[in-house]
């Protein structure tokens, strides 16, 4: 039988909080899934009407309890109310217990360390909470700010997948960089930022 993950547990990151994303939620998404600034390391977007944000949470988040994967943080900004991004696990083999990373946020909020301190929040909610054994995080070649975010929360470079996707938006295979962190670096409190606490 498969885990059920609704809801999962709030968690704090200081300016903003991370809680289970909710189909009101669709206004807010497609201010920043309508960007392409944000969305053209996605493999989805830019949205082009307020529909679509709403269909993607329907279809997309919300039956994701029925194959036992949670449905998704939405991170919500204290002071604005709002949402401006996402962070979830996209990915859970239940078998091996590893899981899979995935995020975005709103332009506007871009370069305060929001993503920094949810992505750790994340490690720690899969280890904890998941049960996890491992979690992978991956970027694209070209997308160097989701390099600095994933190096700051300390996982480790694993290797290239050469032309690993088609980007469609730009006509051409692109390299994806994989990166991990064990329950056991974890556990051992080994990673940078459990030393800087």
């Amino acid at each position: 039988m498969l885990p059920t993950y609704e809801p999962m547990p709030v968690v704090d990151i200081g300016d903003c909080y991370l809680r289970t994303v909710k189909v009101s939620d669709y206004k807010d998404m497609f201010e920043y899934g309508s960007d392409p600034e944000v969305t053209k390391y996605l493999s989805w977007g830019p949205f082009r009407y307020p529909k679509e944000a709403k269909l993607s949470i329907e279809r997309y988040n919300l039956p994701r309890v029925q194959k036992g994967l949670p449905i998704g943080y939405a991170i919500i900004h204290k002071k604005d109310h709002k949402m401006i991004g996402m962070i979830e696990y996209h990915t859970i083999c239940h078998t091996s217990h590893v899981g899979e990373i995935g995020y975005v946020l709103n332009r506007k909020y871009q370069g305060l360390g929001i993503m920094s301190r949810a992505l750790i929040k994340m490690i720690e909610v899969g280890f904890n909470y998941l049960n996890l054994n491992r979690i992978e995080i991956r970027h694209t070649d070209f997308n160097i700010a989701s390099k600095k975010v994933i190096l700051k929360a300390d996982f480790r470079f694993e290797g290239i997948q050469r032309e690993k996707i088609f980007d469609i938006k730009h006509n051409k295979y692109r390299d994806v960089y994989c990166y991990a962190i064990l329950k056991n670096e974890y556990r051992r409190g080994e990673l940078k930022w459990q030393l800087q606490k």
